[in-house]
């Protein structure tokens, strides 16, 4: 099945951005992230494209295939890139010095192609370990930068705050 956004290109019908929020197949989300990507998609300007906990849920070392990220597209005509960053800086000073910080970096290639779709780029949301030995962070401290992504959503836009869970 797919969903035809009125392109000529067809996106599968279960792709994050081109899906209404409340069409997104929710209990396929790591449980940890579900009340979060919410949040974000209750807003017009930014939509999920992919998700994964990583340590907070898989309990395995954050190697590349259990790592934490959020793919996610914003809209360009919204100043969305500064409310991102906006976002990123006031979890990470609510986080403290748990030694993960929150960055955000532009994606040329994703699951619906290369650059922008139709107006919206694409961007990853990744937690990073300062790391003081090689031992992995607890799943706990993930857990908690979770938390604080949460917070910081819902201090910056409050309006977001209470989305159908």
């Amino acid at each position: 099945m797919t969903h035809d956004t009125g392109s000529k290109r067809k996106f599968p019908a279960y792709g994050g951005i081109f899906l209404e929020p409340h069409q997104i197949k929710y209990e396929e989300i790591d449980p940890p992230l579900r009340r979060l990507i919410r949040l974000m998609n209750s807003q017009p300007w930014i939509r999920t494209y992919g998700s994964c906990a990583g340590h907070a849920h898989h309990r395995q070392p954050p190697e590349d295939e259990h790592q934490f990220f959020l793919g996610i597209f914003l809209e360009g005509g919204y100043g969305a890139a500064n409310r991102l960053q906006s976002w990123v800086d006031e979890a990470n000073r609510l986080n403290g010095s748990t030694g993960l910080r929150v960055g955000v970096e532009s994606v040329l290639k994703h699951p619906f192609g290369q650059g922008s779709v139709a107006g919206w780029c694409a961007y990853r949301v990744a937690i990073h370990e300062i790391r003081e030995g090689k031992v992995p962070r607890r799943p706990q401290i993930y857990l908690r930068m979770i938390k604080c992504l949460e917070s910081a959503w819902k201090e910056l836009w409050p309006e977001s705050a209470n989305p159908l869970l």
